[in-house]
């Protein structure tokens, strides 16, 4: 009777829950309601690729549907996109309608659901406990992550939270400065766009923080067993993930890649034959989201594919699906990249070693890779796959670090995480049949590579206690708990430091900008060309031999009519610079001449506010 009430109280609130954020809320309050109504929606948008993919292995639960719909709103978002049509409006559309079709498969099924929360309920000893720490730990980092003010804003290639206000205001990324580049097609800035349709406010640091629990979850759900082993190793699991000091949240996909990997591994693994449309999806979100991951999302088609290669249906569902994904980003990139001349595009492109390098560097390190992971890890042909996917990728990363290759070093935590995720999940199945030779108190996860697992685990464990200031566990969670004092504060619109200032520019003119928080800017108003990127600040670079900044010759190819420069760290430096070298020398330094600074003194400044300067670049 019990289970019951229970059971059908979950099921009723997971069906209103995603609605309160419709109410006037704020807070912590806030934070939670715009997350559960995000969940929904990627949950409903999971359900209708389940029913487009129908006949192959049947609806699949929850944990698992939520990354098949996170992927396909991330293909939905790139569509709009390249329209132009990607606002803040259309996406708040498919995030609400995606949201009443959770709703709505709750009230229909709701009997069928019901029976399946008492059934789960019926021997919750080996997921109660995992599961009630990790939606603890799952919804303190969600809330200090919205509250972290010290979050890095940026990617490898620029401002995500001002990509973010550009596409929100005026439906596309027309910026090739500011816009990404080398590593990405821009699929965080999709899934940013779409949280912020539930949370404006937290929107690039929700997507990270969310993927969190739900990457776990959906392991925890894949760990066989249901005796006192299956319960350690989840708890083992949820507390190593959260230790872990290497796997911040914040724009970097981090959590969210690994979740996409994982999901592309049990849809391949698990369901027979595996459905071609979502397999498809998640492999294109997985490139989209960054280069890095490609390898890992071709293993996947390749295995889906492979095992029933002769069904040329299935075939064309897999390529149209993933070009569905990839074009739509393309052609948003290739659309922004035309507002500019080559010889723009020249001075941004960063410099790479050879194809013939780079491939031989990747192989070095992959071949090995693969080898030692095939040694650690139990036979098993889900596993083979997966690991040589992985030392793929590990090895076109490692080129990063020989400066051959565009790669960022960072994106080995994600794939090694979606690899540990996936060993656990295979040691910890149950194989069938078992051994006549196993004894009947024998776990699954037993040997070598449970030995080795358990140890990696510990070692995060203890790399989490000992690591220094904001990285330590204890440090970052206590931050998540304290900063629900300052959520509950009243709301308070900031001040606008860049409105007065641009006030008497006219509209739809270009205004080339080097500003701490470009996400405040007007982009519906004027053309913003972001130079504060990693490609603008190797440009903003002094050269000795001409005396000049090449940043100086980009602000001249993008044809801009205005510069909005904020004074930096980096400013303050070269200025007391300049005046210990004019004390000595009587003459100005053309050292700590960086570019931005020679133009502000060789073109009128039309207004100055608290360290911002609006130049006028016109003849």
């Amino acid at each position: 009777m019990v289970a019951t009430v229970i059971a059908r109280g979950w099921v009723a609130g997971a069906a209103i829950l995603p609605w309160l954020v419709l109410l006037p809320l704020h807070g912590v309050a806030a934070v939670l309601a715009q997350s559960v109504t995000l969940i929904a929606a990627f949950h409903g948008a999971g359900l209708i690729v389940a029913r487009l993919a129908r006949g192959a292995a049947g609806p699949p639960d929850a944990v698992l549907a939520i990354p098949w719909g996170a992927a396909a709103l991330v293909a939905a978002s790139g569509l709009a996109t390249a329209f132009q049509l990607g606002t803040l409006e259309l996406h708040a559309s498919l995030v609400f309608g995606c949201a009443a079709v959770h709703t709505a498969a709750l009230a229909i099924r709701y009997t069928d659901r019901v029976s399946r929360a008492e059934q789960a309920l019926a021997a919750p000893s080996a997921w109660l406990v995992p599961g009630a720490l990790l939606v603890a730990i799952g919804a303190a980092l969600v809330v200090g992550a919205a509250a972290d003010g010290l979050a890095q804003p940026f990617d490898d290639d620029g401002n995500v939270l001002a990509q973010l206000a550009r596409l929100l205001e005026t439906g596309a990324l027309g910026d090739p400065i500011g816009y990404a580049r080398e590593h990405q097609l821009g699929g965080q800035v999709a899934l940013g766009a779409l949280a912020a349709a539930a949370s404006e406010a937290f929107a690039a640091r929700l997507v990270e923080s969310l993927a969190f629990p739900l990457t776990l979850a959906l392991a925890l759900s894949r760990i066989g067993g249901r005796g006192a082993g299956a319960g350690l190793w989840r708890m083992l699991v949820v507390i190593a993930a959260a230790a872990l000091a290497l796997a911040p949240l914040d724009p970097h996909p981090s959590w969210t890649a690994a979740g996409l990997a994982l999901a592309l591994y049990v849809t391949v693994s698990d369901l027979d034959p595996a459905p071609p449309l979502p397999v498809a999806l998640l492999a294109g979100a997985l490139v989209v989201l960054r280069f890095e991951l490609a390898p890992l999302a071709v293993a996947g088609i390749w295995v889906a594919w492979w095992r029933d290669r002769d069904n040329h249906g299935r075939t064309a569902v897999l390529l149209l699906g993933v070009a569905a994904v990839l074009l739509p980003f393309a052609i948003a990139r290739a659309a922004a990249w035309s507002h500019v001349s080559p010889a723009a595009q020249a001075l941004v492109r960063t410099p790479h070693g050879s194809w013939l390098v780079r491939a031989a560097l990747a192989l070095a390190i992959a071949v090995p890779s693969a080898f030692v992971l095939q040694l650690a890890v139990p036979a098993s042909r889900a596993l083979r796959w997966v690991g040589i996917a992985t030392a793929c990728a590990l090895g076109g990363v490692a080129t990063g670090a020989t400066g051959a290759g565009a790669y960022s070093l960072r994106f080995a935590w994600p794939i090694g995480l979606a690899f540990a995720l996936l060993a656990i999940i295979e040691i910890t199945r149950p194989r069938h049949p078992a051994p006549a030779r196993r004894a009947p108190d024998e776990s699954p996860a037993s040997g070598p590579a449970a030995l080795i697992a358990v140890l990696l685990l510990c070692v995060l464990l203890y790399e989490g206690r000992e690591a220094p200031g904001r990285l330590r566990w204890s440090r970052r969670l206590s931050s998540a708990a304290s900063a629900i004092d300052q959520l509950e504060r009243p709301p308070a619109e900031p001040p606008d430091p860049y409105r007065a200032l641009l006030a008497s520019v006219p509209r739809g003119a270009t205004v080339a900008v080097w500003v701490g928080e470009p996400e405040r800017l007007d982009y519906a108003q004027f053309r913003i060309v972001d130079l504060r990127t990693p490609a603008g600040a190797r440009l903003r670079t002094f050269r000795w031999e001409d005396h000049r900044s090449r940043l100086e010759a980009l602000v001249a190819q993008v044809r801009a009519a205005y510069l909005l420069v904020e004074a930096d760290d980096a400013h303050a430096l070269r200025t007391q610079t300049d005046l210990l070298y004019r004390f000595a020398c009587g003459a100005p330094s053309p050292i700590c001449d960086d570019g931005l600074d020679a133009i502000a003194r060789h073109h009128p400044v039309i207004a100055e506010r608290a360290g911002v300067r609006l130049v006028d670049l016109r003849p």
